[in-house]
């Protein structure tokens, strides 16, 4: 026997939107966005941020990418030993934000899309570098990867930010 399919659900129909929100909107920021201001309270970068992963970047010379060394503590472990895949965004997202800034100009993302090549471990050292590879108007487009202590990608990642 087969069981009939769901009837269809009319536009406009019956019930309210499970979508629609029950409280009025409010804007996130009221002053411009460019009041953005380091508190070093940064997850990723801020000294103030005992919880964080308080990370320094560097500008390498050579390859005029941002570098910083991260070695990730097991209390962020997604699978036993293995880095949580969000940790590694959270990583490269700022990495790709510490290389705009280190050419100047102040961003925010607006997509990162990540590519996980290997896992990472915990407790291992890593290489998460970072570059810009172009800037049109307000948006700024930038790369960012992660490197074992041998070299190999672990994650990477491509990132559209805008200027504040």
């Amino acid at each position: 026997m087969v069981a009939e399919p769901p009837p269809a659900v009319k536009p406009g129909g019956e019930g309210t939107n499970p979508f629609r929100l029950s409280f009025p909107r409010q804007k996130v920021y009221k002053g411009k966005m460019n009041d953005f201001n380091d508190d070093q309270n940064c997850f990723v970068c801020g000294g103030k941020n005992t919880a964080g992963l308080q990370l320094e970047f560097t500008r390498n010379a050579a390859s005029g990418e941002t570098e910083t060394r991260v070695s990730f503590p097991v209390q962020f472990q997604g699978w036993r030993s293995t880095v949580h895949g969000g940790l590694l965004a959270t990583v490269l997202d700022e990495s790709m934000i510490q290389a705009a800034g280190a050419a100047g100009v102040k961003c925010v993302t607006a997509e990162i899309t990540v590519k996980y090549r290997r896992p990472a471990m915990t407790g291992e050292p890593c290489l998460a570098a970072a570059r810009v590879l172009e800037t049109r108007g307000r948006v700024v487009m930038a790369e960012s990867r992660i490197c074992d202590a041998q070299g190999q990608v672990l994650a990477q990642a491509t990132g559209k930010l805008f200027k504040v």
